[in-house]
């Protein structure tokens, strides 16, 4: 018996490591096959080929000669890196050097990784005589810490650890290094990946960022198009870093063909900014202003419900209600009806407009472009006219969850400047809106929401959806995710936006002891934020259509939960 149950032991964990193997595999590959020593080599595929700039009086150019060099730190005890390495470039001539901390033995894990090793002054040594005894004095040098950070993969240690890590060690590398060499540039090195923006170490720590044209990092995924033509691929990156305001130099690799990039394609991009620099890239964007908790009272919180079948939304606790408008709800009197019953229980209304069921087809695929273009002007003006007929708060949300890389609703992966377009038509649709109309931006929150941002002027709200399911598939529910650690992501993401927050959708499945405990914890997190000014409970099942051939999730709650989620929040 007990040899049966060792043998059994031992193939379990002959399973655990190998899967663990296969997980891990680049990184296990390129761990064992690292040299005890530091090493530099010439970089011949992320050749820098291009200088970009947002700002209106600086100059996008190719980049004639720049040297790009690999340090590969794996001791931390002595650099290893001769000076002679350099020695014959002219000093005139700029050089980046691209440092990668490796660690000397075990593998990373989020408590005990290269990210927190650097914050923790375990390169201190070899860092500085990098800069003292290596660089010295010598002018036009760039130093970029571990790139790519940002791209979901474990090609590299630092890679899947997050956002705030990777900031903590970028920031205190760049006082070391500014303390021992202060002449060096530091180069803020992601991919431009969505999602970049999660990872910026901020302003006063980033003389440059760069971009890396298809980098080595995403080969492996499939999630986003990498079928992109070089041009717009160039466009995608350099949007997503609209919010630095820093020189981005154009990095290329061995999945394109470098002359891609060229004088002309160069010039199609500035032009391109130029002409939405008075609003999309307008300087307001650099003006980072994260919201501050401080000196801020916790206001009466909006208490919402969407709830079709009318089971709670006539709780005296409720203040407001969710509906959903689309064109055809305004063809045939349905949004004006359900409207009207809102009213009449006297509620302010989340009124999200979604655009499709058009009177030309049920699902225009160009419908962004089309609404920016007035061919919709007739449901527009249908729509204000009811919603203009209140004094009520009135939350209006459009196109919400647009930076989802699906297709379930047909303005969902689109281009960012047709959406930003679309959303601006449409919130500015009259020439001034009275006060008791809200504008809510609404992404669902995922990995890069930013680049859909419409700007300031036409944002008094952001929402974001927080369901507890991580995964569709996923059938048992405590294996969902809690209501804190979902927004602190979401939140995370989009900390760049001075605006208020509004949950206009959140949800829980499961047993009804299973929802009151999540929802409980949901309501302590709801209460310490006062930046978070309402939340509306999805009080249904979701939409079958959206789930395919599984039944969809049942967020619906019994009143008792209601009233209970009510009592922690108030507390």
């Amino acid at each position: 018996m007990k040899r049966a149950f060792f043998i059994l032991l031992t193939l379990g964990g002959i399973v655990m490591i190998s899967l663990f193997a296969v997980r891990y595999q680049s990184y296990l590959k390129r761990l064992l096959k690292a040299p005890k020593k530091n090493t530099i080599e010439i970089n011949t595929s992320e050749t820098p080929l291009a200088l970009f700039s947002f700002h209106p009086n600086a100059q996008t150019k190719m980049v004639d000669s720049c040297f790009h060099f690999t340090i590969q730190l794996h001791n931390t005890k002595k650099s290893d890196i001769k000076k002679s390495e350099i020695e014959h470039i002219a000093e005139h001539l700029p050089i980046l050097f691209t440092i990668e901390t490796w660690k000397t033995s075990g593998i990373s894990s989020y408590e005990n990784n290269v990210l927190t090793e650097i914050a923790a002054g375990k390169y201190d040594k070899v860092l500085e005589e990098l800069c003292t005894g290596f660089i010295g004095n010598r002018p036009n040098v760039y130093f970029r810490l571990n790139p790519d950070m940002e791209v979901p993969v474990n090609r590299y240690p630092w890679q899947q650890i997050g956002g705030q890590a990777y900031i903590t060690a970028f920031r205190y590398f760049a006082l070391l290094c500014r303390n021992h060499a202060p002449q060096v540039k530091l180069m803020w090195g992601p991919a431009g990946y969505p999602g970049t923006m999660e990872f910026y170490p901020g302003d006063d720590v980033v003389d440059a960022a760069s971009v890396t044209i298809k980098s080595d990092s995403e080969i492996p995924l499939d999630v986003y198009p990498s079928d992109y033509p070089v041009n717009y691929d160039v466009f995608r990156r350099v949007h997503r870093l609209r919010f630095t305001g820093k020189p981005v130099f154009l990095l290329g690799s061995k999945q394109i063909d470098n002359e891609a990039v060229d004088d002309q394609l160069l010039s199609a991009l500035a032009q391109k900014i130029n002409d939405e620099r008075e609003i999309i890239y307008s300087s307001d964007n650099f003006k980072h202003l994260e919201y501050s908790k401080k000196n801020v009272k916790r206001e009466k919180i909006e208490i919402g419900i969407f709830d079709e079948f009318e089971r709670l939304n006539g709780e005296e606790p409720v203040t407001v209600e969710h509906l959903f408008a689309d064109f055809r709800k305004l063809g045939d009197g349905t949004f004006q009806n359900e409207f009207a019953r809102v009213l009449g229980r006297d509620n302010d209304v989340i009124v999200t407009f979604e655009p499709f069921f058009g009177p030309n087809a049920e699902n225009d695929l160009e419908v962004l472009q089309n609404i920016s273009d007035g061919k919709y002007d007739a449901e527009i003006n249908r729509f204000y006219s009811i919603i203009l007929s209140t004094d009520k708060n009135i939350y209006l949300r459009f196109a919400h969850e647009m930076e989802i890389p699906i297709t379930r609703y047909p303005w969902q992966s689109q281009d960012p400047l047709t959406y930003i377009k679309s959303y601006r038509y449409f919130m500015t649709y009259t020439d001034a809106l009275p006060a008791n109309i809200k504008r809510v931006w609404g992404p669902a929150g995922d990995r890069g929401s930013l680049e859909w941002y419409p700007g300031n002027d036409v944002v008094d709200f952001i929402s974001i959806a927080i369901y507890g399911l991580p995964d569709k598939n996923i059938t048992d529910p405590e294996k969902q995710e809690s209501f804190e650690k979902i927004f602190n992501r979401k939140y995370w993401r989009i900390r760049f936006i001075n605006k208020p927050l509004f949950i206009t959708e959140f949800g829980v499945k499961g047993p009804e002891d299973y929802q009151t405990r999540w929802l409980e914890d949901a309501a302590k997190v709801i209460r310490e934020n006062p930046q978070i000014k309402g939340v509306n409970y999805f009080n249904m099942s979701d939409t079958p259509k959206a789930w395919g051939e599984i039944k969809p999730p049942d967020w619906s709650i019994t009143k008792n939960t209601f009233y209970r989620f009510l009592e922690v929040l108030n507390n």
